[in-house]
């Protein structure tokens, strides 16, 4: 080897050791880093969910969330008498920021239990969208609730320096006596119905009137309670009497319009018995048309098991002079003989025999909706319901919005039955 050449090549083996290196560190760092990452994401995906959210638990989410649906729901109907209360006391102006926070409440509580309904009709397998669904009705019941806890705070802080009692009690006795007024007015009503009617069929209304009665007491005690402590000026130690006082009363106007609203439905169903009797027997004649034309045996089945159904329904619902009826139940049993019969002469209609059939069981459906609706509503009210009823309840409600809206008279119809069928099964869970 020449001498010279020694220096060059130690060098060079130097830069190769120096490059070597170099890539060696360079490769650990890459991998260091990409384990680091990979062992984030890992852990993120079954712990960070966990950390955020509070458990990984999906019957934990779903009992939270139905906790947070029941304690909303009661929430609101509170918020609601607090709102009455708040513009006797403050006035409408005052208090319109209040209510405008309430409907958004409303609003995101039927959401919720829209989302649960979705949840509810979701594969149990399917856990990631029914997490997703019950993740987004508690930040929707949680936001609501800060909302009203956020009013409720600023009511109570306006109360505290309250100089206006003498007024609000004065306000408060003319309600009282306006309310008292109209609950005699109904219970003469409901007095006239009762020759015509089962109990049953006026017992809505008779219970809302007893509520009634017994808030309007309430109040008046509350206002008796109150008077020896208001004085014309000054601060009034009697904010919470009278508190009390206007709740009672906004709970008895309430009870006297549910009763109202209940000798009214009785009025309806009277009127959507008659004629869903009168398209019972037309559709009749044509199901036993349709019964000798069947394409086929199976569908001569159905008529004919559908043409006796609404031939008993005719029987049960004929018309008694002296015998107390009860529409309601009336309607229920031409409604579902209807259905069936729709059911079995579906192939045998066209488009616009269908149009017009649900037309004319659109109507007397509608009021088996609205009036079974309304008994729930109240039984919720009355006695407190699980999550589940109420989420029937909501969905039977948001059926009946639809339908009211829709105007195709087939999809109409047939959204209505679904009301009727979310309402059964709400009123079911709301007993038991």
């Amino acid at each position: 080897m020449v001498p010279h050449a020694l220096p060059l090549l130690v060098a060079t083996d130097t830069a190769e050791l120096v490059r070597g290196t170099t890539i060696a560190v360079a490769t650990v760092v890459v991998l260091v880093v990409a384990i680091g990452v990979v062992a984030f994401v890992v852990l993120f995906r079954r712990g960070g969910d966990r950390g955020i959210r509070g458990t990984s638990s999906q019957t934990a989410l779903e009992t939270r969330a139905a906790g947070l649906l029941v304690v909303l729901d009661d929430r609101v109907r509170e918020a609601d008498l607090e709102l009455g209360f708040a513009v006797a006391q403050f006035g409408a102006a005052a208090a319109r920021d209040f209510g405008s926070a309430l409907a958004e409440a409303r609003g995101q509580l039927t959401e919720a239990f829209r989302l649960g309904q979705q949840r509810d009709d979701v594969s149990a397998t399917a856990d990631q969208a029914r997490r997703q669904l019950t993740l987004q009705m508690t930040a929707l019941c949680e936001k609501a609730l800060a909302t009203l806890d956020r009013f409720d705070a600023a009511f109570t802080e306006r109360r505290q320096s309250e100089v206006g009692a003498a007024e609000t009690e004065h306000q408060l006795r003319a309600r009282l006596s306006a309310l008292r007024g109209r609950a005699v007015a109904t219970r003469d009503a409901v007095a006239e119905r009762a020759p015509h009617y089962v109990e049953s069929a006026l017992t809505a209304a008779r219970r809302q009137l007893t509520a009634a009665s017994s808030a309007l007491d309430e109040s008046e005690t509350a206002l008796n309670a109150a008077a020896p402590g208001i004085s014309p000026t000054g601060v009034n130690a009697v904010t919470d009497t009278l508190h009390t006082a206007a709740t009672a009363l906004h709970r008895a106007d309430r009870a006297i319009s549910a009763a109202d609203s209940a000798l009214g439905e009785l009025v309806e169903a009277d009127a959507a018995v008659t004629r869903m009797r009168a398209d019972s027997a037309s559709d009749l004649l044509e199901a036993r048309v349709a019964r000798e034309t069947a394409p086929d045996p199976e569908s001569g089945a159905r008529i004919v098991t559908a043409i006796a159904a609404n031939e008993r329904a005719l029987d049960q619902t004929a018309p008694a002079s002296e015998s107390p009826r009860d529409p309601f139940e009336q309607l229920a049993l031409l409604s579902d003989a209807a259905a069936e019969l729709d059911t079995a002469l579906a192939t045998a209609r066209n488009q616009q025999q269908r149009f017009e059939h649900a037309r004319a069981a659109y109507q007397g459906t509608l009021v088996a909706a609205r009036s079974q609706i309304s008994v729930v509503r109240e039984l919720v009210g009355r006695s407190g319901a699980s999550a589940r009823a109420r989420t029937r309840l909501a969905e039977a409600e948001r059926q009946l919005m639809i339908a009211e809206a829709e105007t195709d008279p087939v999809e109409a119809l047939d959204a209505i039955r679904r009301s009727v069928t979310h309402a059964r099964d709400a009123d079911a869970l709301a007993r038991y």
